[in-house]
């Protein structure tokens, strides 16, 4: 897993010889197998939700997100008290402010986070948006299922729309700018649909391979594996001997444990001051940056496609919503 960068060292030694390997890396351009880097930034934060990076600008808001769960809740509850069945409806869950795709790749954290929870993440607060749809997911009956997809064909009478009210909601909601049932996706590979094509989280699908392409790549290149080994080293001189980040994060001795013990936070503390001392988020975010650049070139095309037809469907999310 990729890893990350962080803020302003306050020591010279190893923050400035590694900010002119990076200077000499980028400028060489012999074999031109690397692309230039910009200017390296010193985040003063290790939150990776403040990181931003170019294909962020392929996403919708969190708040637009929203506006198509809240749209498509509105329509299927409407859809299903149609039918005649009005129980367990499907939940829209409080606002968040959260990305659905953040940048994980880093393995960063708030220092504060890092002291209380080493790398479990902190306990999401009450009545999340996933507990919400669990709990709705254990009141589902198969009757209520079979309207929900289409299994059921008729209820009470009356005809089921084609593929259920979640169907029916999904054409709404794409009405005019529809996906085919198959994408091939930045990295290569190819995404299947139904009949009805893509809907909620089609951009973040898009992006999230064109993400991981330009990671593949920041994980092979020189100026990344360098900051790597100035965090390494640093680790080392606290007593802690791991040659990634990820080695450190995923440590099996604490992997699988519910609750982080006093090695885990002594770790996690450790690793985040190092990320701090060698600027490893700051790094990270460069040299990703240039790839992903290099992928938005490449995938220009299906990249565009997916960021169109989103804002297509937040206006008929929108007019959705007017209307009921």
């Amino acid at each position: 897993m990729l890893t990350e960068v962080t803020a302003r060292s306050h020591t010279v030694g190893p923050s400035l010889l590694l900010a002119l390997t990076l200077c000499a890396c980028s400028s060489a351009g012999g074999s031109g197998a690397e692309p230039e880097l910009g200017s390296v930034p010193t985040p003063g934060h290790l939150d990776s939700a403040q990181v931003v990076t170019p294909l962020d600008a392929y996403l919708p808001t969190p708040e637009e997100n929203y506006t198509l769960k809240k749209a498509r809740v509105l329509l299927v509850n409407a859809c299903m008290r149609d039918l005649g069945y009005a129980q367990n409806p499907q939940p829209l869950g409080r606002f968040t402010g959260k990305a659905y795709l953040e940048h994980g790749e880093f393995l960063v954290r708030p220092l504060a986070q890092a002291e209380q929870y080493g790398y479990k993440p902190a306990p999401d607060a009450k009545d999340s948006g996933s507990d919400v749809d669990a709990r709705y997911g254990e009141k589902t009956t198969e009757t209520q299922g079979g309207l929900l997809t289409g299994k059921a064909t008729t209820y009470n009478g009356r005809k089921v729309p084609h593929g259920g009210c979640e169907g029916e909601a999904l054409r709404t909601i794409t009405a005019g700018a529809r996906t085919s049932q198959e994408v091939k996706l930045p990295d290569g590979s190819a995404a299947g649909a139904g009949k009805d094509g893509f809907s909620e989280g089609y951009a973040e699908l898009v992006v999230s391979a064109a993400r991981g392409k330009a990671m593949a790549a920041t994980r092979e290149d020189s100026r990344f594996t360098e900051v790597g080994e100035a965090w390494s080293d640093c680790m080392k001189k606290q007593g802690y001997d791991y040659d990634t980040p990820s080695g450190a994060w995923n440590d099996k001795s604490w992997a699988d444990a519910s609750r982080a013990g006093a090695r885990e936070i002594a770790v996690a503390v450790a690793d985040m001051g190092c990320k701090k001392k060698v600027n490893y988020l700051g790094v990270g975010i460069a040299v990703e940056t240039v790839h992903e650049k290099r992928v938005i070139e490449e995938s220009a095309e299906v990249l565009q496609d997916a960021k169109d037809k989103t804002a297509r469907w937040i206006e008929n999310a929108n007019k959705a919503i007017e209307t009921r």
